[in-house]
């Protein structure tokens, strides 16, 4: 800040009372060009390269964990924070129409913690392929962890599907509860000792039916604990509030949703490691799951619209729906526009896909 004395003319600053004019900076020497062993510019270039590719396999094993199942909708995502992350979600076919599914959190970042999720990976497909029940399951893998990761601590939620009832069973090792979407969200409180901490620690289970149209949904501490600059958790009741609005989305537009709250929110950047596994229930009825798609891509109001002037087979099967797109698109283009359009067609198709192959069940 400056003030200027009107009978001189001249300019002082408020700390010095010293004539700007007359102050002189001195002159500091350059700092020396650093040095940069052509070894070590080599070996840090490799690391970083190695990195790279840790998290392309990471995020490869990820993604291609994440099956097609008939009559279910399924999205999963995980954004490390760092390179790599020691978040991790898994599916595993367990035989007569069930499917495990797993998320965890291991302790710590990085390098190490990515060490020690896919160590944990790794023991869990092994237990889990016995096909046991969730408890029995994460008191064999809580075993396993303690004997081969002896430092560092894991939380996991596991529950087995039954794909034709959708009936799920749970087990939880100190996990956050999965949420229940059906019309409101429902916390399913089960509690657990996290893995590595007592080699007899035992796990009970619950049981629920997801309803068609319903979802599940499992998360990681980085959601609920997600901060802005002020310091402040993103919260449970934020991510309720979410979801109660977002009753209507699809697993995927329900986390696209989240994950662009959860950056709105932390505009100092990601902290933890984030982890998202929805799991939704199909309608029975092909008609009444392509209304709700339309209702998704287009909002209630505009689906319902859409749903009454689209041409379409209503009631019929997966092979009248199959002939009657191109119409029903065309129709489409001329009322939504082409990206609308293109994005209905989409979602019906995929919806026709797991309709014809749970027809084959």
């Amino acid at each position: 800040m400056r003030t200027r004395d009107k009978q001189l003319g001249r300019s002082f600053t408020l700390l010095s009372h010293a004539p700007t004019s007359r102050l002189r900076r001195a002159r500091r020497p350059a700092p020396p060009p650093l040095q940069i062993n052509p070894e070590e510019a080599r070996r840090q270039a490799e690391i970083e390269r190695e990195l790279l590719l840790a998290r392309d396999i990471q995020q490869g094993l990820l993604l291609e964990a994440v099956p097609r199942l008939p009559g279910w909708e399924i999205h999963a995502i995980s954004l490390p924070a760092r390179d790599l992350g020691g978040d991790l979600y898994d599916f595993l076919p367990l035989g007569d129409a069930r499917h495990g599914i797993m998320i965890g959190d291991v302790s710590g970042k990085g390098l190490p913690a990515a060490l020690r999720m896919a160590v944990a990976r790794t023991v869990f497909r092994y237990a889990a392929r016995s096909g046991a029940m969730p408890g029995s399951t994460l008191a064999r893998v809580n075993r396993g962890i303690i004997a081969d990761i002896p430092q560092g601590m894991i939380t996991m939620l596991y529950a087995t599907l039954d794909l034709r009832h959708g009936i799920v069973q749970i087990a939880n090792a100190g996990h956050h509860y999965p949420l229940l979407l059906n019309g409101r969200v429902s916390e399913l409180e089960l509690s657990g000792l996290p893995l590595g901490v007592d080699s007899d620690a035992g796990y009970e289970e619950i049981c629920t039916e997801i309803e068609p149209g319903n979802t599940i949904m499992m998360y990681t501490d980085g959601v609920v604990e997600a901060t802005n600059n002020h310091g402040e958790y993103f919260g449970y009741e934020r991510l309720e509030r979410l979801l109660i609005e977002g009753a209507a989305l699809k697993p995927r537009a329900l986390v696209a949703r989240l994950l662009h709250e959860l950056r709105t929110w932390s505009d100092a950047g990601q902290d933890d490691d984030i982890t998202v596994v929805a799991v939704r229930r199909r309608f029975a009825r092909l008609s009444e799951e392509l209304r709700s798609i339309m209702h998704d891509v287009l909002g209630r109001e505009r689906g319902e619209e859409a749903w009454l002037k689209l041409p379409h087979p209503g009631d019929a099967g997966v092979a009248a729906w199959t002939e009657a797109l191109p119409e029903i698109i065309k129709a489409a283009q001329s009322h939504l526009g082409r990206g609308l359009a293109r994005e209905l067609n989409a979602q019906i198709r995929l919806a026709l896909e797991e309709y014809r192959d749970h027809e084959k069940m």
